[in-house]
């Protein structure tokens, strides 16, 4: 049986008013995702592709919560309240997922910086912003290794477990506490903090050591301007170094894709 047939069974079986209150509330805890993750839409799609995913996928994802129709409360207040915990809880897994292009893009930000070349930048698709060299590079490399190692799948498996986590008629228990959860969030800011400090260390380390080389010249050598001189060496040095540092840095973003579904899996169950 397709997925448009599974459809017209349960639309049979259930009452059409309840099927629709419960596909919005998948909708609320997929949807923030989908918009917010540069893995699964970012900036760059359009509105209407993004909503018409998010609702491919909250479809998809309805017979998780099917048992749960016949109970769903019709009343204002109470499915107010669903919705927004729904929200939030979109809205933090999302904020786990993109941990680690965010990290990359503060690792490209840094390496400009060090370089010499934050003054010039270009368009990101996926952040629909502006961003410097490096950070455009890094990106766009962590996109593209996340959907090779399909890792938006595991992204859907995760959000599809966690409608058997946390239900829909159901709110966080928070196994371990509520500050146990709000710890993890804060804990992967300071990951994504770290790893964008990782990922920039070849540039950063290059670029160091060449305006250490220039500080030793100026001292021996004061009429050398060495200023000058690294505007047009540190940059050189960078893209070098990027370049050969690369597979390095490719391996290190596949070790924090399963940190970060780790991470994921980690928030899911502590909201149970």
């Amino acid at each position: 049986m397709n997925v448009t047939e599974q459809l017209g069974a349960l639309l049979a079986e259930q009452n059409l008013s309840l099927v629709i209150y419960a596909v919005a509330l998948v909708l609320a805890r997929v949807l923030p995702v989908v918009i917010l993750s540069p893995f699964l839409g970012g900036e760059s799609i359009p509105p209407q592709v993004k909503i018409g995913l998010g609702v491919l996928l909250a479809i998809v994802l309805f017979p998780a919560v099917e048992g749960q129709v016949a109970d769903l409360p019709t009343g204002a207040l109470a499915y107010i309240a669903l919705l927004l915990k729904e929200i939030f809880v979109g809205v933090t897994l999302a904020f786990v997922v993109s941990m680690v292009t965010d990290a990359a893009m503060v690792a490209g930000q840094i390496a400009d910086t060090m370089s010499g070349a934050q003054m010039a930048s270009v368009m990101v698709p996926q952040l629909q912003q502006s961003v410097t060299l490096f950070s455009n590079l890094k990106t766009q490399l962590t996109i593209v290794l996340f959907l090779t190692v399909n890792g938006h799948h595991l992204v859907i498996d995760a959000l599809a477990d966690s409608f058997l986590t946390v239900p829909l008629l159901g709110m966080p228990k928070f196994s371990e506490g509520s500050w146990a959860y709000f710890e993890l969030l804060i804990r992967v800011f300071g990951d994504m903090v770290g790893l964008g400090l990782v990922l920039a260390a070849p540039m950063f380390l290059a670029t160091f050591l060449t305006d250490l080389s220039l500080g030793m010249i100026n001292k021996v050598a004061p009429q050398v301007q060495v200023f000058f001189i690294s505007m047009s060496i540190k940059p050189m040095i960078s893209v070098l170094m990027a370049f050969l540092a690369m597979h390095l840095i490719a391996d290190r973003l596949v070790l924090e894709f399963r940190h970060m579904l780790a991470v994921l899996n980690r928030a899911i169950s502590l909201l149970g």
